[in-house]
């Protein structure tokens, strides 16, 4: 220090040694002290936290000098603190202290009593002809974009060693992005033996009529909603399929396709042999029919060409419904406890009237 102010930083060498207490092996190397010329200092090299501000607080220090919160909400104390971070898990990653924040922010909005709402966000609605040109990007590598290096033997001042991209450079960066989080289709394009496809759906948002079993009849029991915004989907066809893996390994979502997705299939044996997440198609009196197996039970919905009229079965009940799912007439088959949901013969009609339009060349039986 001179008058006051940081000149340099004096440093000293060190050698390994033996590990101490802490695990850590350097040993000073007398004599070797030297120093760096400087007008200010910063220090970031992982120190703890200085948590003196909380002398005198009712909030409490861990061993380790970390803050104790509550796990569930962050709180730290009675006062309506609330703490996170590394301040109280220690040195951690970024993506942690954000949680650590998120969870704080939903405390407070209960204890405050203000709906907690992620903003909503909206994927972008790619046109047809965007999505060929997704297509063809995917089969070629572009090279990054990446800001101009300064040449080492420059590099001992304050100038930037790495500039930031220029704006054109900028815009052919952002055009290399694939649209994954809108158009996957990893698992359609990896399949060997083509069992995945991909089908497009109109959006649907409709308020369905739960029912229940009152004194042998059925009643509407309240409203319940069902909302589809993503237009693309994809159907498994399990008769294609050896389950060899591969949309497994590369799925960018951590699912299993070959499982996950609507398992279609074109053999009626063999969709008779399932037990769960099972459909087939079949051509009905008036229309087109799709059938599913869930829990080794089956159900049936049918659209008939021209009116649109829904129709719909289960082991429980028969239904005759508008092309909107409201209901014009219903039959009890069996006394059931408890509320019938209609979301699954409204996720059957949406892969129905999907098939229908999008892959009408699957080899169906009957047709």
């Amino acid at each position: 220090m001179q008058e006051g102010r940081v000149v340099a930083l004096e440093c000293v060498r060190n050698e390994l040694g033996d590990p101490g207490p802490d695990g850590r092996r350097p040993i000073p190397i007398e004599g070797s002290e030297f120093q760096i010329e400087a007008d200010s200092i910063v220090i970031a090299i992982g120190q703890r936290p200085d948590v003196s501000f909380l002398d005198g607080s009712t909030i409490t220090l861990r061993g380790n000098a970390t803050i104790a919160i509550a796990p569930e909400t962050g709180l730290a104390g009675e006062e309506r603190v609330y703490a996170g971070g590394d301040a109280v898990r220690g040195p951690a990653s970024i993506v942690e202290a954000c949680a650590d924040g998120r969870r704080a922010a939903e405390a407070i909005c209960q204890q405050l009593g203000v709906p907690f709402e992620r903003p909503s966000g909206h994927l972008p609605m790619l046109s047809e002809e965007e999505i060929v040109q997704i297509k063809c990007a995917r089969a070629r590598k572009a090279a990054q974009h990446e800001g101009a290096m300064l040449p080492p033997d420059q590099r001992g001042g304050f100038d930037l060693v790495v500039s930031t991209l220029t704006e054109e450079a900028a815009l052919a960066e952002a055009a290399r992005c694939l649209q994954c989080s809108t158009l996957c289709n990893k698992c359609v394009e990896v399949c060997p033996n083509r069992a995945n496809y991909t089908f497009t759906v109109s959006p649907v948002s409709l308020t369905l009529p739960p029912v229940s079993c009152q004194q042998g009849e059925l009643a509407v029991t309240g409203e319940e909603a069902f909302r589809l915004d993503q237009a693309r989907q994809i159907i498994h066809i399990d008769d294609f399929c050896n389950e060899c893996g591969n949309c497994e390994t590369f799925c960018v979502h951590n699912g299993k396709p070959y499982l996950d997705k609507p398992r279609l299939f074109l053999r009626e044996d063999n969709f008779e042999l399932e037990e769960d997440n099972a459909f087939y198609v079949e051509p009905g009196a008036k229309g087109w029919a799709i059938r599913r197996r869930e829990g080794g039970k089956e159900s049936w919905v049918s659209v008939e060409s021209g009116t649109e009229e829904i129709g719909f079965k289960s082991d429980l009940l028969r239904m005759r419904l508008s092309p909107n799912f409201q209901i014009k007439a219903m039959e009890l088959k069996e006394e059931f406890a408890g509320v019938f949901s209609l979301v699954k013969a409204t996720e059957m009609y949406v892969v129905l009237k999907g098939l229908s339009t999008s892959l009408s060349f699957l080899p169906f039986e009957g047709t």
